[in-house]
C-alpha cells in the first residue's frame, strides 16, 4: 500500500505546530484525529449496481456512543458525489442533515448524553468516481477479466462508497448485506450469514464483522468465482478466483494454513478472525489486507512459474497474512505510525521462510530488502514513524529484523505477544510497541527507538585494519561517515540522521593460528563517531576479519580488506549479506587472479543458489578469459536463479560462443525469467541476432509476459522502428506495447508518436487508457504535454477527456520528472 492523499488531507486535521521535531509530533500523537463519539456498528446495505454509471443505491445504519455531553451534531465522512435522500433515527423520525464537501452532518433529534448510544439511518445514492473507494471493472472484450467491482478503503477512501468515520483510531463491528445479480458472488468481511434469493434474479448475501476492526478494512468484492475451500484448526480458509484460474488456486493458495500455524506459534496470539478469504480481482495493485478478507491481484502463476520462485507466494500472500495481526487485530493509531502495519507485515515473511526454509532463506528475504531500502534512501532519507514515510516496508522490515538480533527470540517473541494482547483490537502508537518491549524484557530501548524509529538514516562506517605481528594484535579503526544532509520541509521538519549510531558489533577472526571452530569473536559497543577496537593476544595473523558478524547492523560498509580475507570469507561466512558484500568487494579486483579464482568457486559450488547468482553476476563484469568456463558451467545450475544470472552474464562478455549459448538456453530451459534473460543476451552478444530473438520473444507467452517483455525492452532500447507496425498490433492485448511506442517516440521517432496520438481516439477502452498512462509515465514531459493539449479538442471519448485532463494537470505539476 501507497499512501497517496494521506499527507495533505493529515496535515489539514492536524496542523502540528512547525517548530516541532518528528519525533515530538509522533510521540505526542500530533497526528491522531479528534472525534466527539465512538462509532460503534454499521450495518451497509447497498443494491442496485451500474456498471455504466459507476452507481448504487446504499442504506446505512450507524450505532455510536457520544464522547461529550450534549453530543447535537455527527459529522461522518461522506463523499460529495454520496447524495442523501433522508436520515432517521431509530423511531423512524426524520433527522436534519448538510453536506459539506465530503463530509455529512447529520443533528440528532436532541442533544445526546455523555456515553449515552444514537442509531440512525442514511438512505443515499452513490455515484462513485471510478477507482476512488471502489473499482467497477468491465470485460472490455478482454480475457480473463469478467465484470466485477471491488472495493479499497486503505488509506481513507471507504467514506466515498458509504457514510461512516474514515479515520484508524475507532473501531466497529459492521454487517454488510449486498444484493446482486445471482450469478455473481459477494466476498466481505467475517463469516456469512444470509444469501437469499429474491424474486427478481438477483440475491441479497450478507456477511458480519465480529469482532471490531477499523473502518479502512471494510470489504466488498463482487465477481463471479468459485469458492475453494480450506481450513486451519477448524478456521474456514477459502480462496476465490475466476473458474478458469481454479486449477491454479490450490498450487498457489494451499501454503496458507500452513502460514497461519506458525505465524500463530510465533507471536503467541492464535489467529483472531472467524474467517480467512483470499480473493482475486483484476487491475488490483497487489494486495489488500481486509479483515479476514484479503483481497489480491489475479495473476496466479502457472506450473512453470514455480522455477522462478514467484513474488505471489514468495512475499504476496505471506505479507497480506501478516497484516490480520499486524494491521488489523492492532492497528495503527494514525497513519504517522504506518510502519507497524507495514513493517510487521514486511518482516512477518521472512521468519516464516526462516521456519520452514532455513536460515539462508531468512537472509535471502532480507536481503531484497536491503536492496530496496537503499534505493529509497538515497532518494530521499525519511524517519521510519513520519507522515508520509516513504520506507516503511524495507526500513520497517530490517530495523525488526535488527531488533530480532538484539533482543534474541525469546525477548523478541515475548515483546510482540505483550504489544498484541495489551492492544487487541485497538490501536497502538510507534512508543507502545518500546513500552511491551520494556514491560516484557524490564529494558529500555528508547536509544533505539530514537536512532532507528524516529530519526532517518542508518550508520555508514569506514574501518581499516592494522595488525602488529609483534604483539599479534588487530587494530581496527571504526568511523561513522553518515553525513546529516535532510533539509526542512515546507512545515519546518527535518528528518536528522544521527552523527553516531549506538550499537552493539561482533567482530569474528579467521586466523593462521586456528581452525573454523577456533575463530576469535569479540563483541563490543559503537559509541562514538570514531574509536579504535583493539584484539590483542591472537593465534597467530588475520585470515579473515568480518565486520558485523552475523549482520546484525542496517549498514553500509567500507573495509578495504586483502584479497585473501575477503576469499575466505565468501567461502566461510554463513551469513549470505556478507557474503553478498565480500563478492561485491572481489569484482572490483578483475586484475586479481586470487579474487577471481574466488568468484569463479563461489558461481559454481557455494551451498546456497543465491550466493552462487551473485557471484555469477561479477563474473560477468570481468574479462572472458577468466570468466567464460565457469558461466558456461553456471548455465547447468539446478537454480534458475543462477541460469538467469549466468545467461545475462554471459551477455556482456559477448561473442559468438555466447550468443550460440544463448540461444540455446532460450530454445531449451523451462524458466520464463531464465529465457526472457536469455533474449537480452542474445542480442547484447549478436547485433545481429534481434530480429529473429525479438520476433521469438514477442510470439513466447509466458507468465506475466515477462518473455514478450524482454522483446519489448529491446525493440525500446535499439530504437528499432521497424517493429513500430508489430506493435501497434498488439496494443489490445498488452499495455506494455503503448510503452514502447513511447520510448521510441523520446528516441526521436516521430511515427511512433503519431500512431501512439492515433490511439486516444481507439474504440477499444482499455487501449485509451493504457495510451494516456503512456503519455504519462514514459513519454517525456515535453513531448507529451503539447501533443496530449493538441489532441484534447479532439477526443470523442469522455472518460479519455477526462483521463488525458488528469495526466496534464499531473504533467505540468512542478516536480513531475522526480516522482
Amino acid at each position: 500500500m501507497r499512501p497517496q492523499l494521506t499527507c495533505a488531507a493529515l496535515l489539514a486535521l492536524a496542523a502540528p505546530v512547525a517548530a516541532q521535531s518528528n519525533v515530538e509530533r509522533v510521540t505526542n500523537d500530533a497526528y491522531a484525529r479528534s472525534h466527539d463519539y465512538d462509532l460503534v456498528h454499521q450495518r451497509i446495505e447497498i443494491r442496485n449496481f451500474d456498471w455504466d454509471s459507476t452507481s448504487l443505491d446504499g442504506r446505512v445504519t450507524t450505532t455510536l456512543v457520544a464522547l461529550r455531553p450534549g453530543l447535537d451534531s455527527v459529522i461522518l465522512d461522506a463523499g460529495k458525489r454520496l447524495v442523501v435522500s433522508r436520515v432517521v433515527d431509530a423511531r423512524g423520525a426524520t433527522l436534519r442533515s448538510s453536506a459539506h464537501g465530503d463530509t455529512l452532518v447529520v443533528y440528532p433529534a436532541r442533544p445526546v448524553a455523555f456515553r449515552d448510544t444514537l442509531r440512525f439511518s442514511i438512505d443515499y445514492h452513490a455515484r462513485i468516481d471510478n477507482g476512488r473507494g471502489l473499482t467497477f471493472i468491465e470485460p472490455e472484450g478482454r480475457e480473463h477479466r469478467p465484470q466485477q467491482i471491488w472495493s479499497q478503503g486503505e488509506d481513507h477512501d471507504n467514506h466515498f462508497w458509504f457514510p461512516t468515520y474514515d479515520f484508524p483510531n475507532d473501531k466497529m463491528t459492521w454487517e454488510l448485506a449486498a444484493t446482486v445479480p445471482r450469478q455473481y458472488t459477494v466476498v466481505s468481511n467475517g463469516r456469512l450469514v444470509a444469501d437469499r434469493k429474491n424474486p427478481d434474479g438477483t440475491h441479497t448475501v450478507t456477511w458480519r464483522q465480529d469482532p471490531r476492526s477499523a473502518t479502512y478494512l471494510v470489504s466488498l468484492v463482487v465477481a463471479p468465482l468459485v469458492r475453494l475451500a480450506d481450513t486451519w484448526r477448524g478456521i474456514p480458509v477459502e480462496y476465490y478466483v475466476y473458474a478458469a484460474d481454479s486449477s491454479r488456486a490450490r498450487r498457489l493458495f494451499g501454503v496458507t494454513p500452513d502460514m497461519i500455524e506458525v505465524y500463530s506459534r510465533l507471536t503467541g496470539v492464535r489467529y483472531p478472525w472467524a474467517k480467512y478469504a483470499q480473493t482475486t480481482v483484476a487491475d488490483f495493485f497487489g494486495g489488500m489486507e481486509n479483515v479476514s478478507a484479503t483481497t489480491l491481484i489475479d495473476w496466479l502463476p502457472d506450473e512453470r512459474a514455480y522455477l522462478d520462485r514467484p513474488w505471489y507466494q514468495w512475499i504476496l500472500i505471506p505479507h497480506e497474512l501478516a497484516h490480520q495481526w499486524f494491521g488489523d487485530y492492532v492497528t495503527l493509531e494514525n497513519w504517522a505510525n504506518m510502519w507497524l502495519n507495514e513493517g510487521f507485515a514486511e518482516f512477518l515473511p521472512g521468519q516464516y521462510w526462516r521456519v520452514k526454509l532455513g536460515p539462508h532463506a531468512e537472509d535471502d528475504y532480507y536481503l531484497d530488502e536491503y536492496r530496496q531500502y537503499l534505493q529509497i534512501d538515497r532518494r530521499k532519507s525519511m524517519a521510519l514513524a513520519a507522515l508520509g514515510s516513504n520506507n516503511v516496508y524495507p526500513k520497517g522490515a530490517l530495523v525488526l529484523r535488527m531488533l530480532l538480533r538484539y533482543l534474541g527470540p525469546e525477548r523478541f517473541w515475548a515483546s510482540l505477544q505483550a504489544y498484541l494482547t495489551r492492544h487487541a483490537l485497538g490501536n497502538a502508537t510507534s512508543d507502545d510497541l518500546r513500552q511491551a518491549v520494556l514491560d516484557a524484557t524490564g529494558e529500555n530501548l528508547d536509544w533505539f527507538w530514537n536512532q532507528w524509529i524516529y530519526a532517518a538514516g542508518h550508520p555508514r562506517f569506514v574501518v581499516t585494519a592494522a595488525y602488529d605481528t609483534a604483539a599479534r594484535k588487530l587494530t581496527l579503526t571504526v568511523k561513522q561517515a553518515q553525513p546529516d544532509s535532510g533539509k526542512a520541509d515546507s512545515t519546518g521538519l527535518r528528518f536528522e540522521t544521527p552523527k553516531v549510531f549506538r550499537m552493539p558489533v561482533a567482530i569474528r577472526l579467521g586466523t593462521a593460528g586456528g581452525s573454523g571452530g577456533g575463530d576469535v569473536v569479540r563483541r563490543v559497543e559503537l559509541t562514538a563517531r570514531e574509536q579504535t577496537i583493539e584484539i590483542p593476544e591472537l593465534p597467530g595473523a588475520p585470515t579473515m576479519v568480518v565486520f558485523d558478524d552475523g549482520n546484525t547492523i542496517l549498514k553500509e560498509l567500507t573495509f578495504d580488506q586483502p584479497t585473501s580475507w575477503l576469499a575466505t570469507q565468501l567461502k566461510r561466512d554463513p551469513d549470505l549479506w556478507n557474503r553478498q558484500w565480500a563478492i561485491e568487494q572481489l569484482a572490483h579486483r578483475p586484475g586479481d587472479a586470487a579474487a577471481v579464482a574466488a568468484l569463479a568457486e563461489a558461481a559454481t559450488a557455494s551451498d546456497y543458489f543465491r550466493t552462487r547468482a551473485a557471484a555469477v553476476e561479477a563474473l560477468g563484469e570481468l574479462p572472458a578469459a577468466s570468466a567464460a568456463a565457469p558461466l558456461a558451467a553456471a548455465l547447468r545450475d539446478t537454480s534458475a536463479q543462477v541460469r538467469r544470472a549466468a545467461v545475462a552474464a554471459l551477455g556482456q562478455l559477448g561473442g559468438a560462443r555466447a550468443a550460440d549459448l544463448a540461444r540455446t538456453t532460450f530454445h531449451d530451459d523451462p524458466s520464463y525469467e531464465v529465457r526472457a534473460a536469455a533474449l537480452t543476451a542474445l542480442v547484447r552478444a549478436d547485433s545481429t541476432a534481434s530480429d529473429s530473438a525479438i520476433a521469438w520473444g514477442l510470439a513466447t507467452p509466458s507468465y506475466q509476459d515477462v518473455v514478450q517483455e524482454a522483446a519489448y525492452r529491446l525493440i525500446a532500447q535499439m530504437g528499432d522502428t521497424g517493429a513500430i507496425p508489430r506493435v501497434e498490433s498488439l496494443l489490445a492485448t498488452d499495455h506494455f506495447a503503448a510503452h514502447v511506442l513511447a520510448a521510441l517516440a523520446a528516441r526521436g521517432s516521430a511515427h511512433a508518436l503519431d500512431v501512439l496520438a492515433v490511439h486516444l481516439n481507439d474504440d477499444r477502452r482499455a487501449v485509451r487508457r493504457w495510451v494516456v498512462e503512456a503519455f504519462q509515465f514514459t513519454l517525456p514531459r515535453q513531448l507529451g504535454i503539447p501533443r496530449l493539449q493538441g489532441a484534447a479538442g479532439t477526443l470523442k471519448y469522455p472518460d479519455t477527456r477526462k483521463d488525458v485532463e488528469g495526466a496534464l494537470q499531473r504533467l505540468q505539476k512542478p516536480g513531475t520528472d522526480d516522482e
